[in-house]
């Protein structure tokens, strides 16, 4: 299962929400191949840049990566 407060620890250097969507997609690449865990909301991301329905293109950005791999 991956946190989407965990993608942002191990980023330092996001500082906006599109480069956050990039480091969730790499974040679903680097799962386990078989394994579909689903991306864990459970913080809200806090940037300028951050749109209205940012849990839809997140999780979109994290299916595309699990297809990705």
């Amino acid at each position: 299962m991956t946190y989407l407060s965990q993608v942002i620890s191990d980023n330092p250097t996001i500082d906006d929400f599109w480069s956050l969507e990039r480091c969730v997609s790499l974040a679903a690449r680097s799962e386990p191949q078989g394994q579909g865990s689903p991306l864990m909301f459970d913080v809200e991301p806090e940037f300028r840049t951050t749109p209205r329905k940012w849990d839809l293109i997140l999780t979109a950005a994290y299916e595309r990566g699990m297809r990705a791999r």
